[in-house]
């Protein structure tokens, strides 16, 4: 038994993978041709799934026992691993001897296993990729514009967008206090709604298509800091849904993406560093 410090659906959903395994599993890091994977002798196979467990299969030549791995949540960041088997003992004294060191070689190998677990998933980025951190909504002053086209949009069109809003800005006498944010929404992948903003000093009076909104301090919201192109933010979406699911929180407003790179500068989308903020409550 082990206490880990991970979220018991996003643990479960990482070990009931069993492609995954190779990732923390003490033993050989590659499956036999069967689908076990091996650690001093002994073969362990994992069967489907359970609501709070991990089945699974230990064999070693002839011998063969069931073993079970479940999970407790303590709290929303604290899961409590159980392993455990059983082994029939024969009335032979030698066969007891050998079931008893058999035994103790599987309970060894399980506190390996444990261990191994802990190790490797007690953080938020080990369990989702990226470093997702939950803080407060800061009061901030926003102006925006928005766009419907057809098809998916461009950076050229989102940063022409943000000079709109820098002009209208500057001919405010405001000041910027922030990076670019983008929200775009499709339901469709034909029909795009694309929002574009800037962080501002002051509040000011709605403009054309240009619009002023408050953004309300004091709630939560998720952050996270994504490098690479449109792909690894895309990746990264699936995590944060992942970890807003398995918290079981939900959200009250729309994400949204402060471009910390000038996708224009620099052509090399890899390189690109993006920040995405998730309102949650």
């Amino acid at each position: 038994m082990i206490r880990v410090g991970a979220n018991k659906e996003g643990l479960y959903r990482k070990l009931s993978n069993a492609a995954d395994w190779s990732q923390w599993w003490p033993g050989n890091k590659t499956p036999d041709a069967s689908g076990a994977w091996e650690i001093d002798g002994n073969l362990f196979f994992p069967s489907a799934p359970r609501m709070i467990s991990i089945p699974f299969t230990i064999k070693n030549g002839k011998q063969e026992c069931g073993a079970e791995l479940t999970f407790l949540a303590i709290n929303p960041d604290s899961t409590l691993l159980h392993l455990e088997t059983s082994i029939d003992a024969s009335n032979n004294p030698v066969q007891r001897i050998q079931a008893y060191f058999r035994a103790v070689k599987i309970k060894n190998q399980f506190v390996q296993i444990l261990q191994s677990i802990n190790n490797n998933y007690s953080t938020v980025i080990s369990l989702y990729h990226y470093p997702i951190e939950k803080k407060l909504v800061v009061d901030s002053n926003l102006v925006f514009t928005a766009v419907e086209l057809k098809g998916q949009p461009d950076y050229q069109l989102v940063y022409s967008m943000a000079e709109k809003l820098s002009r209208y800005i500057s001919s405010m006498k405001a000041k910027e206090t922030g990076l670019p944010m983008l929200n775009i929404f499709t339901q469709d992948s034909l029909n795009y709604l694309v929002k574009v903003a800037l962080p501002v000093d002051m509040r000011l009076p709605d403009a054309g298509d240009i619009h002023y909104r408050w953004m309300l301090g004091g709630g939560n919201i998720l952050i996270t800091e994504v490098k690479g192109g449109p792909e690894e933010i895309r990746k990264a979406y699936i995590e944060i849904h992942n970890y807003i699911t398995d918290y079981k929180r939900v959200a009250p407003a729309i994400p949204f993406e402060s471009l910390v790179t000038n996708r224009l500068e620099e052509k090399d989308s890899s390189k690109w560093v993006t920040r995405i903020y998730y309102p949650v409550m």
